[in-house]
């Protein structure tokens, strides 16, 4: 790679791209719908994610009656372990010095507002974005890219200008329709089929994809600026 970054802006994905919450939202989802269902395998949930937590339950359940009842189990799961969430390695770092070099920063989550704005004031990172779409902000939900595309417009960025940052196969769906160039998580798994060949990178873990943000973003511009 050679010559200045054409790179913007940055939208990253919250949980699991950010903040290590896979774990808790993995094992909160498969036992709230396996009393009602054969408990999920970690790629089925992982291929669901996207939205707030009652789509992302509605569509483990495929509907039927038992949707509340599950959503209340969820939620409670998620509260009772909220204190163990953490960034990953090398996020705030890596949010500080794109912010510091005046990179335009956003985030995309399926995040209810509320624990979004929550979570980011806890790891002191809200000034941080200047633009922030949530799981309940617009009727459409990931991977419907409505969210990167309002982005994109507030920014008045072509989506070639902006990196996207994502784990789940519904970040990878929404980044393909926004034709935006994309760093996607796989968490040690393998993308569903018709996935893989989009993103522009694939890292097995954040971390791995912080060095690539920083390799694509940060390059050419005045280091003197971030360190």
């Amino acid at each position: 790679m050679s010559g200045a970054s054409r790179y913007a802006g940055v939208v990253f994905d919250l949980d699991g791209t950010l903040i290590d919450s896979m774990p808790q939202v993995l094992e909160g989802l498969a036992s709230a719908v396996g009393r009602y269902r054969p408990r999920p395998a970690l790629e089925e949930i992982m291929g669901i994610l996207g939205g707030p937590s009652e789509a992302c339950v509605r569509r483990l359940l495929a509907g039927g009656p038992h949707v509340a009842a599950a959503l209340a189990a969820y939620l409670r799961f998620l509260r009772s372990h909220e204190h163990l969430l953490r960034p990953f390695r090398g996020a705030l770092p890596l949010l500080r010095d794109l912010h510091a070099a005046r990179v335009r920063l956003g985030l995309w989550t399926g995040r209810e507002r509320a624990s979004t704005v929550a979570r980011l004031q806890a790891l002191s990172v809200d000034r941080y974005f200047d633009q922030i779409v949530c799981g309940d902000d617009l009727p459409s939900h990931k991977p419907e890219p409505s969210g990167l595309l309002q982005i994109l417009r507030a920014w008045k960025l072509a989506p070639d200008q902006v990196l996207f940052v994502g784990d789940s196969d519904q970040d990878v769906q929404g980044g393909r329709e926004a034709g935006m160039p994309m760093v996607a998580i796989a968490h040690h798994r393998v993308l569903a089929p018709g996935l893989r060949e989009y993103p522009r990178a694939i890292a097995a873990t954040p971390t791995a994809a912080f060095t690539r943000v920083r390799a694509e973003v940060l390059r050419g511009r005045d280091r003197r600026a971030y360190r």
